[in-house]
């Protein structure tokens, strides 16, 4: 697995302490707890805790925050919220959330949110990263029709199963005239997914987005990602670039396959970057509506030993504009319900509309495919 999971969708640890999935944990589930011991959001901010989390929050936003404008204004907030003892009372999780609210009515960022550090089984605390429960990181994969691969993830979270899963899905579908790309509810992360898809569908190296971070972050924390074949880094000014290429490995008939990408407003931050990534270069048609618009990647980073932040460190763009996709989303080349999205993509590929139909009902989603109010806009 790569060094960090760059982009995992903010929205889990905000609200109820469930982004928007219910299901098997993917990586750590919550440690175990004896019905007579508190959740740690449930307890109350010691006395001065929630001023104190507020200002070295604020200082970190200075610090390490992808705008450094929209970082002062976060800090000069919480540093007045904090001295007037906003955050000095109620639960730890009801500080968290009140502090993010506050942080995204200055700017709205599909990331950054401030959580609760939950107790793991080593005494430690974890302050970001996978959420403890999750559904399975690949719902679906087979082949759903005759020469029509169709594949279906909740997330990108780079773990060795997965990626073999991956891998092995399309080596059995190395000769499919038409693949299809199900990540209407898909919450992010990092590469490794990615680098495995993009070397069957693309014959040369190709350059498909920058990632880029200041230097300052960079010579004091590092790229949440490392380089390698994939990802190459330069200095550019006061930043460091890095470029995300799709890198050749063998020669199938994948390369010249149709490929069509299912999207919602529910499909967020990696899967947004595999989203551009495969429009930018033409390789492939999105099918359904804007995506979730969460483009700042970064990590959990911890702030004391009862409180975190998911920090956005850096954004991705697109090599030829510029720009990110940041509280818009990804438009797609085919605007449909997403729920009709699967249907329409079958039959592009030849499949007649009732066999679509019938072919789509058997494919259920872990969790719905359309958001009625998103956080990054």
């Amino acid at each position: 697995m790569r060094a960090s999971v760059i982009a995992l969708l903010a929205a889990w640890a905000v609200t109820s302490g469930s982004v928007q999935a219910q299901a098997a944990p993917p990586a750590a589930a919550e440690s175990p707890r004896s019905d007579s011991v508190a959740p740690p959001a449930s307890l109350p901010v010691e006395p001065g805790e929630g001023q104190a989390v507020a200002l070295k929050l604020a200082d970190s936003l200075v610090s390490s925050f992808v705008f450094h404008d929209q970082a002062e204004a976060y800090a000069a907030m919480l540093r007045k919220n904090a001295a007037a003892g906003r955050y000095d009372s109620g639960s730890r999780g009801d500080v968290a959330k009140l502090m993010t609210e506050d942080l995204l009515a200055v700017h709205k960022d599909g990331h950054l949110h401030v959580m609760v550090a939950e107790p793991r089984a080593d005494g430690g605390h974890a302050g970001g990263g996978a959420p403890g429960k999750f559904p399975p990181l690949i719902q679906s994969a087979k082949t759903i029709a005759p020469g029509i691969a169709y594949i279906r993830f909740s997330a990108f979270l780079g773990t060795d199963q997965e990626v073999a899963a991956v891998r092995k899905w399309l080596a059995e579908n190395r000769d499919a005239k038409t693949v299809i790309f199900d990540l209407r509810n898909h919450h992010g992360g990092g590469l490794d997914e990615q680098d495995a898809i993009f070397s069957y569908l693309y014959g040369r190296k190709t350059p498909l987005v920058h990632m880029a971070i200041s230097k300052a972050v960079y010579e004091t924390d590092g790229f949440p990602l490392q380089p390698g074949p994939t990802l190459q880094f330069a200095s550019e000014g006061d930043k460091m670039v890095a470029t995300h290429s799709a890198v050749p490995g063998e020669d199938t008939p994948l390369r010249k396959a149709k490929v069509y990408l299912l999207v919602s407003n529910k499909t967020a931050s990696a899967a947004e970057h595999f989203a551009l990534a495969l429009k930018s270069t033409g390789r492939a048609t999105l099918i359904g509506e804007s995506t979730a618009g969460a483009n700042h990647f970064g990590g959990g980073k911890p702030i004391n030993d009862h409180f975190a932040v998911w920090m956005p460190v850096g954004r991705t763009y697109d090599i030829k504009s510029g720009k990110d996709w940041e509280g818009d989303g990804i438009a797609p080349d085919i605007a449909v319900d997403p729920k009709q999205a699967l249907v329409l993509a079958l039959e592009k590929a030849g499949i007649g509309s009732d066999e679509a139909m019938r072919l789509d009902a058997e494919e259920v989603p872990a969790e719905p495919v359309h958001a009625d109010k998103l956080r990054a806009r």
